[in-house]
């Protein structure tokens, strides 16, 4: 598989799976029809040279789950954003 670099002010990240929940009378509810959880994380695999923010390769990031543009790289599929779609991103807590 071939890597994908990010040009000016894009990012590329690898979705983090969220997985489906199951509810107390046991009915599974896929991710796809969850609207209490708006947001998606992601890996980040590529930052564009315009992105002014401090995100890097290996950050994880919170953006709209439904922003970006999505792309297929081989079998995965990936998600491009631009920097200001992008929330924030975790930072270990001590």
């Amino acid at each position: 598989m071939k890597t994908i670099e990010a040009l000016n002010d894009h990012i590329i990240v690898d979705v983090l799976p969220q997985g489906e929940e199951t509810t107390e009378g046991g009915i599974v509810i896929p991710d796809t029809s969850n609207t209490a959880k708006p947001q998606a994380y992601g890996y980040v695999l590529s930052v564009g040279p315009k992105v002014v923010s401090p995100i890097k390769p290996t950050d994880v990031v919170v953006f709209h789950k439904n922003g970006g543009q999505v792309i297929m790289n081989g079998s995965k599929i990936l998600r491009v954003l631009k920097e200001p779609e992008i929330y924030g991103k975790l930072i270990e807590a001590d």
